[in-house]
């Protein structure tokens, strides 16, 4: 199964620069453009379906693309994104220079800040999730957070996710994952981070 993971265009709290996790807010007006583009971008590829966070800034994001490829669009619980506890609310540069923080983001699992997702719950969430999609020739087009597209990374990568905070993921890029096995998942890792709307 090929799993396209698309990150949501910029929220009203990527334009502030606040961490949002839970907090549930829409799209900024760059952001809607940005879906636009991306669904354009997207044109060239053929997906079997379209799955979306509930969250309003992927749900938004989705529903352009999904628009624009004339597809289906389904929404799926657990592609919302992970909790950021005590960092939800707070700007980037609030925290920078915070140690917590920067031991946080050398190793999320070792050093785990309070209100953070428990890594093990998200290993099952997404397991979860590719177990009742999982078709062998079937290609999605997964519609999530930044935290969720690292997460399946690493996790179909075998990466760990001590490493999950080691590589960026931008709004509206795609990467894309190639699942070979569901127990445990396992594949490889085909691309990351790709910028769909500065390749239009």
């Amino acid at each position: 199964m090929r799993l396209f993971l698309l990150r949501h265009a910029q929220s009203e709290g990527n334009r502030r620069g606040i961490f949002q996790g839970k907090l549930d807010l829409p799209l900024s007006e760059e952001g809607i453009k940005q879906a636009q583009k991306a669904g354009e971008f997207l044109k060239r590829f053929s997906f079997d379906g379209i799955i979306t966070s509930p969250q309003l800034r992927a749900k938004q994001t989705a529903e352009i693309v999904a628009d624009i490829l004339n597809l289906p669009l389904e929404v799926d619980e657990r592609l919302r994104e992970i909790s950021y506890g005590v960092l939800e609310g707070k700007r980037h540069s609030e925290v920078e220079n915070w140690e917590p923080y920067q031991r946080w983001l050398e190793d999320p699992v070792k050093n785990p800040l309070e209100g953070v997702d428990d890594f093990g719950d998200l290993q099952r969430r997404l397991e979860s999730f590719l177990r009742d999609r999982y078709r062998e020739e079937r290609s999605i087009l997964a519609v999530t957070h930044g935290g969720i597209v690292r997460a399946f990374i690493c996790l179909v990568g075998g990466l760990g996710f001590s490493r999950m905070w080691r590589f960026s993921v931008g709004n509206v890029s795609l990467s894309m994952v190639e699942v070979k096995e569901i127990e445990p998942p396992r594949g490889k890792i085909k691309f990351v981070n790709l910028p769909t709307v500065e390749l239009l």
